[in-house]
């Protein structure tokens, strides 16, 4: 049945919203950039897998605790959705991805290079003059040389541009099918809406109190043992040597029981304390998380027996960083190397193979959506924001602007037709996969993200051609993390879609609100970011390592990655294996082992970061809930506790904002 909304907008309010909002957070993220944690404590995205856009939560929640919108739920949605995009334009904090990167930090990165590099990227119409990077690298200035940036900040600001295109077009194809029929869950919508939902409208169960106290109290530790020295570690935060991002380090300078197991079993690698991905995982099917975390005791086991075998001499000389990423190349990764190649398997053969059964589970769907567009019975469902003829002149006109968009970056047409397709498999693969478990699976940029550029180039052109480069270092940079762009916008749309349909605004309002607020407030937040490592000078700490090490770089793409004879027997044989597991699944009901479950076992952000660990714990209490008390426990209870959790976490994710504000002015 259709839903009748009426929806009255006052669009230039929503517009000096997102005006005011763009400059205000910016400037804030400029000096919590500089406080070194932003990457849990920011107003981006903040901790991984399970990123958060802190934004989306922070917006809605501090309107409900007004008392003023108990009965306009609209007007919070509408905060949500603008929160969202913003967080995940303005992505991480930091890295090769992140706030400062685009566009100060690949600017700076060019000219840190080997000169090959430079003579390679040097005449790109973006690139900013040496001596203006030295002044941002230096004490920095109030004199800012706008015309010297500008073409960085379009650059960077169309990149983003382009693959909202892209990816929002794809996703408006998929809205009905995830949302409608097949009901992808999206655990983070879920959790953060359900926090600003109960505060709204006062409806606090013990379950939520519960949830809020924990989720404040445990991260408030946190955040004091980063803010003092000599807090009590009373959960073994520093003692386990933990990152933001709850990533446990097992090395010999670590935790020596972790360092014991690590030391012993070649694929125990990595495990995390982070209470948000453990929150996240508990709203995840069980029979996904289930499939995570038995397939990586399965990959331990058989990583030893090869091992034992012979495979991986001298690989306990390495951390478990080293051996999960493959800096020693891929040959010394138990994950990455022989016999196995199990992260191959799921990113390259893997992806493609979730993608094609996704579309071939909906191929009577999409013939109608074809027919709808193009047949004699061309029209627009009334739950549709837009007619299917629409939608795919958009997806056309969006390929063309992303060929158009590669192409003044110097890549040529096969090149650009590889990374358009690539994209596109990762835009529908990781928003899936993020609909139905709030995980990242196609994140993280070591070895495998420009798998499909090996069959062009084996061997990197020497010297380097703009060609190669950036069809290369689009994707592997790209993908890094959830807002690095290549599928930032295809997630973050599909989630837009999926709290307008829980909150029954209309998904048109929806799509205008999200482009809105990107077209609008990215480019203000491009330009904030150069007057702010200008200002700030070298205080700031742009990034000066060179593109000679990144994996588009020689040597690692020579060396450390696969051959294309073995990409292309990786492509076959992951295929085969998420196929044949998702036939299986459809025809046995009893079968056990989801394929989203297998894909990320051996997913290289989910490795990187140890969330094996969040699957088992939040497996094992959301079956005892289900066990208990059922569905009814679970939804009255589990989902209540979650909210508040998140509630909890975002009190102190804030609490920590306003400290790093503080401490930038008056150091303590």
């Amino acid at each position: 049945m259709a839903r009748e909304v009426v929806e009255k907008i006052n669009w230039p309010l929503w517009i000096a919203v997102i005006v005011l909002l763009s400059l205000v957070v910016n400037i804030v993220n400029g000096v919590l950039y500089v406080s070194g944690i932003a990457c849990i404590y920011g107003l981006g995205t903040v901790c991984i897998p399970a990123t958060m856009p802190v934004l989306a939560m922070l917006l809605p929640l501090a309107a409900s605790l007004t008392g003023k919108f108990t009965k306009n739920t609209q007007a919070l949605t509408r905060l949500y959705l603008i929160g969202l995009i913003t967080s995940m334009f303005m992505a991480n904090a930091g890295g090769m991805s992140g706030w400062m990167a685009l566009p100060v930090g690949y600017s700076c990165r060019i000219w840190f290079s080997s000169e090959d590099i430079q003579r390679a990227l040097v005449e790109n119409w973006w690139t900013v003059p040496r001596e203006v990077i030295m002044i941002v690298k230096g004490t920095g200035t109030w004199n800012i040389n706008w015309g010297a940036w500008a073409p960085a900040i379009a650059f960077w600001t169309i990149y983003h541009f382009a693959y909202f295109l892209l990816g929002s077009s794809l996703m408006l194809l998929f809205r009905r099918r995830w949302i409608e029929v097949e009901k992808l869950p999206f655990p983070f919508m879920i959790g953060m809406w359900e926090g600003v939902s109960r505060i709204n409208e006062k409806r606090f169960n013990t379950a939520f109190i519960l949830g809020l106290a924990i989720g404040f109290f445990i991260n408030l530790q946190i955040l004091l043992t980063y803010l003092f020295p000599w807090w009590p570690d009373i959960i073994g935060w520093r003692a386990n040597n933990v990152s933001p991002n709850g990533c446990a380090v097992v090395a010999s300078w670590g935790n020596p029981v972790a360092w014991q197991l690590g030391s012993t079993l070649v694929a125990f690698m990595r495990w995390n304390m982070q209470p948000l991905n453990f929150l996240i995982a508990y709203l995840v099917p069980l029979d996904v998380s289930f499939s995570m975390w038995s397939l990586t005791f399965l990959l331990m086991i058989l990583a030893q027996i090869a091992y034992y075998m012979g495979y991986y001499t001298g690989i306990f000389s390495l951390g478990g960083c080293c051996r999960v990423l493959g800096w020693a190349g891929y040959l010394m990764s138990p994950t990455w190397g022989p016999p196995y190649y199990w992260s191959w398997l799921c990113h390259v053969g893997g992806g493609v193979a979730l993608v094609v059964m996704m579309i071939w589970r909906a191929k009577a769907d999409l013939s109608e959506t074809l027919k709808m567009a193009f047949g004699k019975t061309a029209g627009k469902p009334s739950e549709e924001p837009f007619s299917y003829r629409t939608i795919y002149l958009y997806i056309i006109g969006s390929c063309i602007v992303f060929l158009a968009f590669l192409g003044s970056m110097g890549v040529t047409i096969v090149p650009g037709f590889v990374v358009l397709v690539t994209s596109i498999i990762y835009i529908i693969g990781e928003s899936y996969v993020r609909g139905l478990t709030g995980y990242a699976y196609q994140q993280e940029r070591a070895m495998w993200p420009a798998w499909s550029l090996k069959f062009i180039w084996p061997k990197a052109p020497r010297p380097y051609t703009n060609d190669y480069f950036w069809s290369g270092e689009i994707l592997i940079n790209g993908v890094n993390t959830a807002g690095a762009g290549v599928h930032t916008w295809g997630e973050a749309s599909m989630h837009g879609f999926a709290l307008a349909s829980r909150t029954k605004v209309n998904y048109r309002t929806a799509f205008y609100l999200m482009i809105l607020t990107i077209f609008i407030g990215l480019p203000i937040s491009m330009v904030i970011r150069v007057w702010w490592f200008n200002i700030m000078g070298g205080r700031a700490g742009t990034c000066s390592s060179s593109w000679d090490c990144a994996w588009i770089g020689a040597d690692n793409w020579d060396n450390h990655i696969p051959g294309p004879d073995l990409i292309a027997g990786f492509l076959l044989a992951g295929f085969i294996v998420v196929a044949a597991l998702d036939f299986l699944r459809m025809r046995f009901i009893w079968w056990p082992i989801h394929p989203v479950g297998f894909l990320l076992s051996g997913a290289a952000r989910e490795i990187w970061t140890g969330t094996w660990t969040a699957f088992l714990a939040a497996w094992i209490a959301k079956w005892l809930t289900l066990r208990i008390g059922g569905s009814k426990l679970y939804e009255e209870h589990g989902v209540a506790f979650i909210g508040g959790a998140l509630a909890g976490t975002l009190a102190v994710i804030f609490t920590g904002i306003i400290i790093s504000v503080i401490r930038f002015f008056i150091p303590f």
